[in-house]
């Protein structure tokens, strides 16, 4: 029992996730137990009364660890400052230097304001993350005029000794897109019929991973190539992924492409010319020890 008389907080594990999986959203939830990814909520009673989520980022890398806040959401004001204290003292464990955060400006205005009390600085842009419908995917033309090379195969057709050995491969040149857990997580993560690599001599030299997330969206988890014709076979994992995808998925299924780095930003240029961003809130903070 913490501050009030009926406020407990509640660090989030796999043990204790179905609890409040609603509240959190199927999406959100599912990363809980995730080796990167903490979470905790703020209960009155038995009732949430705030929540956040976040993934610890730059634990496989030399870099400064930061913290990338996923999902936060205030229902009491005593709660909010209850949860601020619980995540300053969580991220401090994991050494973490600086928290950012990005969340839907629609629906985040209190968010907003609790972030900025607890000392962030916050501004109003256009978000990394773009939506489209399968059917919209599928009628590019980087999509139609391309046709795949014999290199490009499922990754259902690979062995799970071939996977890791082909992920640790891109994981040692930092190629895991947005799965820096990428070495924890099984094959089966990942939508095997659509998702796909490219193989020369032996070789992984190419990958594209999609993650189907509770709600049905199909996300874009990690998309690389390396050697010499990295530019060829991007288009050609896209162009097979896509035309699978269109065989397997209902043209109404949300497809989720996130702007994360250049080279993801310079594709989602060139697939979607008039693709915008959802309007986000975002920011970040020191953190002190």
């Amino acid at each position: 029992m913490v501050e009030g008389d009926r406020m407990n907080v509640v660090m989030l594990d796999e043990d204790n996730i179905e609890m409040y999986t609603e509240y959190l959203t199927p999406d959100i939830a599912e990363n809980i137990g995730r080796t990167f990814y903490r979470g905790i909520v703020i209960t009155d009673g038995d009732a949430p009364a705030a929540g956040m989520v976040w993934e610890i980022r730059n634990m496989m890398k030399d870099d400064d660890t930061v913290s990338n806040i996923l999902y936060l959401k205030i229902e009491q004001d005593l709660a909010e400052g209850i949860l601020f204290d619980k995540y300053k003292n969580s991220i401090a464990r994991d050494g973490v230097v600086r928290s950012f955060f990005s969340l839907p400006a629609k629906t985040s205005g209190r968010e907003k304001e609790a972030l900025t009390s607890a000392g962030f600085d916050v501004k109003f842009m256009e978000g990394d993350i773009i939506k489209a419908t399968l059917s919209e995917v599928v009628e590019l033309s980087l999509v139609k005029k391309i046709t795949p090379s014999d290199n490009i195969r499922s990754l259902k057709t690979i062995t799970q000794r071939g996977f890791s050995v082909g992920i640790r491969q891109f994981a040692a040149k930092g190629l895991c897109g947005h799965c820096e857990d990428i070495m924890y997580l099984s094959r089966s993560f990942f939508e095997n019929d659509i998702s796909c690599y490219s193989e020369v001599d032996g070789q992984m030299n190419g990958i594209l991973l999609i993650h189907k997330k509770p709600s049905g969206a199909l996300v874009v988890a990690v998309m690389a190539a390396i050697g010499n014709d990295y530019g060829k076979i991007l288009p050609q994992l896209i162009s097979y992924a896509v035309s699978r995808a269109g065989d397997l998925y209902s043209h109404d299924t949300e497809v989720v492409i996130d702007r994360h780095n250049y080279a993801s930003l310079a594709l989602s240029e060139k697939l979607f010319p008039r693709g915008f961003g959802i309007p986000v809130y975002v920011g970040s903070r020191e953190e002190k020890s």
